[in-house]
């Protein structure tokens, strides 16, 4: 019998980590159907997800985490799924969140749930540059909709029916979630405190450079959407 949710994972390269997030879902939270989309990965992730019951979608090429996305709630549109989860494939997200997450949109208390990193007692530590990028967007966007939010590249979300259908037609290449929070403000939208652990293996594939690249590239699309 199919679950009512379904939790999204984008990976690109993460043969370190992918098995073990997969094994840790299987085990320990049974109350929702996983499918990880392949960003067209070099490495062996998908020889990793094919000996999994697990599944997956792959692209061809790499497409980035806005179009991964994009791909997971058309499935969860086309296989009839009412909620989404989505996490990272690094093991960064912990599953101990997902009811949690989950809770403000199956009571309706809003379109999407959010995890913040910076709400709580987490103990979240990045680079300086990416820090400044993450507090910058997360202040342009309490202005332009009017509500507090604190973390929105945390990648740790939940949504509705309603919102994940919008997003299954309107994603960014790079950090969908701040566009969409502006260009349809009238999601209600709810953070919740959350925590990180460490990468399960591998590397992060953003480096400082890369982080200021797409801070840059998401803080100049959003003025353009709304100017």
């Amino acid at each position: 019998m199919q679950n009512q949710t379904l939790i999204i994972i984008p990976v690109f390269n993460e043969e370190k980590s992918i098995g073990r997030v997969i094994d840790d879902l299987i085990e320990n939270y049974k109350k929702a159907d996983i499918l990880v989309v392949n960003d067209g990965s070099t490495d062996k992730t998908q020889e990793i997800l094919q000996s999994k019951r697990v599944n997956f979608v792959m692209h061809i090429f790499n497409m980035g985490i806005g179009a991964s996305f994009e791909t997971g709630c058309q499935y969860a549109l086309t296989h009839g799924y009412k909620y989404i989860v989505r996490m990272d494939g690094d093991g960064q997200h912990s599953f101990n969140f997902i009811d949690d997450i989950l809770k403000p949109v199956q009571e309706d208390k809003a379109d999407i749930t959010m995890g913040s990193r910076f709400l709580g007692n987490s103990e979240f530590k990045t680079s300086a540059t990416r820090l400044i990028g993450i507090y910058i967007i997360a202040f342009f966007l309490t202005l332009l909709t009017k509500r507090k939010i604190t973390d929105p590249t945390s990648g740790f979300c939940a949504m509705n029916k309603r919102a994940f259908q919008f997003f299954s037609e309107n994603c960014a290449e790079d950090y969908p979630e701040p566009e969409i929070l502006v260009y349809h403000k009238e999601f209600r939208i709810k953070e919740i405190p959350i925590s990180i652990t460490r990468r399960y293996g591998g590397i992060s594939s953003i480096t400082p450079l890369r982080s200021i690249y797409y801070m840059i590239k998401v803080f100049i699309s959003l003025v353009v959407k709304i100017f």
